[in-house]
This record gives C-alpha cells, sequence and structure tokens, in this order.
C-alpha cells in the first residue's frame, strides 16, 4: 500500500505553485461549475463544464495548472468541458481543494471524492475542513460570481417623464445560506428566498455597489462575463451621475444594456 498523504502543509505547497490569485479563482469557479465525481466502477474524475461559447475559460484552467484536457461535451447542449482522470493529477487536485472549498454541499462531495481516491489508489488524505473568514482578500468570489453571479440593469418608465434605472450585482444559490449571509454581510447584500427557486438570492443595490467593484478592480473576471461587467459598470457610473434623467444619457444606457444585462 502506497503511503502517499495529503496534509496542510503538501496542500500549501501545491498552491504555491500556480500564478496569481489563480487558485482562489479556480475553487471558487469550481464551486460553481465544477464536480468531484465517483463512478460506479469506483474511477475518478473532476470536471468542469461550461457553455461552448466560452470554452476559453477552460483552457485557461489547463494551462496554468499544466495538465487536464479540454473536449466537446455535448452538441445539443453546446457544452465543453475541462477533465481530470489520472492518479497523478487528481492529488494535485485534491492538494488545492483541500481545506479551502466554502459551500456546505460541495465540501460534503468533496470528502466522498477523497474517501473514494483513498480507497482506489491506497493513500491515506486527511479531509481538511474549511472556514472562510473574508471573501474580499482572495480570487474566491471572483471565481464563483464567473460561475453563478450576474450584473443586471432594469430600465422601468415609472411616469411620462421619470425613468428609473436599476443596476444590481445578484448571486443565486440553492441552500448555503450561512455562507451567503457571511457574504452579504461583507459586500452589503440584502438576501432574499425565490420559492419559484427554492434558493437565495444576495442582491447588492445601486448605493451599495462600491464594495464589490472595488474587489472587481483587484480580482477580474475571467470568463466573458468581464464583457457584460465592463458594460454594466459603465453603466453604474452614468447613473450614479444621474445622467439618466437626460435623453443622452438614458439612450448610453439603453445602447451599453443591450440583450445581455
Amino acid at each position: 500500500m502506497k503511503e502517499i498523504q495529503t496534509n496542510i502543509g503538501s496542500s500549501e505547497t501545491t498552491r504555491e505553485n500556480y500564478p496569481g490569485f489563480f487558485i482562489s479563482w479556480f475553487i471558487g469557479f469550481s464551486e460553481g461549475d465544477g464536480s468531484f465525481i465517483v463512478n460506479k466502477d469506483t474511477s475518478l474524475e473532476f470536471k468542469v463544464t461550461q457553455s461552448s461559447t466560452d470554452a476559453q475559460v477552460l483552457f485557461y484552467i489547463k494551462k496554468s495548472l499544466g495538465f487536464g484536457r479540454v473536449s466537446k461535451q455535448d452538441n445539443i447542449s453546446n457544452t465543453h468541458h475541462y477533465r481530470v482522470r489520472d492518479e497523478k493529477h487528481l492529488l494535485t487536485i485534491i492538494n488545492i481543494f483541500n481545506g479551502n472549498i466554502v459551500l456546505d454541499k460541495v465540501n460534503v462531495r468533496f470528502k466522498l471524492f477523497i474517501e473514494a481516491y483513498n480507497k482506489r489508489y491506497g493513500t491515506n488524505i486527511e479531509y481538511i475542513p474549511n472556514y472562510k473568514s473574508s471573501f474580499l482578500n482572495d480570487g474566491w468570489l471572483s471565481g464563483f460570481t464567473d460561475a453563478e453571479g450576474c450584473f443586471t440593469v432594469s430600465i422601468i418608465e415609472r411616469s411620462y417623464n421619470y425613468t428609473q434605472v436599476q443596476v444590481r450585482y445578484i448571486l443565486s444559490q440553492k441552500a448555503e445560506h450561512s455562507v451567503f449571509e457571511r457574504i452579504a454581510l461583507e459586500i452589503k447584500g440584502k438576501l432574499s428566498y425565490l420559492s419559484s427557486y427554492d434558493g437565495l438570492n444576495l442582491t447588492v443595490n445601486l448605493l451599495n455597489l462600491k464594495t464589490i467593484i472595488n474587489y472587481f478592480s483587484l480580482f477580474p473576471l475571467k470568463t466573458k462575463k468581464y464583457i457584460t461587467y465592463f458594460n454594466w459598470l459603465r453603466i453604474y457610473k452614468l447613473v450614479l451621475n444621474k445622467e439618466h434623467f437626460t435623453e443622452k444619457g438614458l439612450n448610453e444606457i439603453k445602447r451599453l444594456k443591450g440583450d445581455k444585462i
């Protein structure tokens, strides 16, 4: 039996091998769009799925990690995936995530994944829990936003001479109430429960957006969602300067908004 072990030290050493805030971004992104899979034949795989229109982010992950494979997953749903299946690189994936996963449901699946890896490969890796004290000092929230967040603009004609423009940042997720409470507190957001979705919406409105905007200036998005964010940010500045009350400003907001915000 092999005596490969993973502990806090080896996990930290693994993460130090990768550039900048990539690892924290990658963990957040994977908690939204990734999967730790144990197949019926006991084989294991780690997979991140993305729309084929944004497959570039999967190639970015592959290049940054230096391993794995990106391929077309489904022609009907038009998706690609990044996948890791071999023993050596799955161990690296475990080292990256162990002690750094935020969401409760992902921690449950990851713990089962470690147990399955130990059983299949004769290792004795210990699962490390995590409690994230802040969401503004690394790239986790940027990655999670790339996977699960959205930047919205609503134009509402309240009367013939008054048009309201709502600019919001929104995160949505089923369960994870305690995690979302902590995020909401830190980024000055409001939590609401949606019965149709059976999940939580965390919404940051116009007057409280400065915190999250400052955050994204330090930890930028890496999917094509960045293009949406760029236009959203320009709209935010126009509304903050009350330019939406002018015909010129409102027309510019409508142009920037298009169909994607």
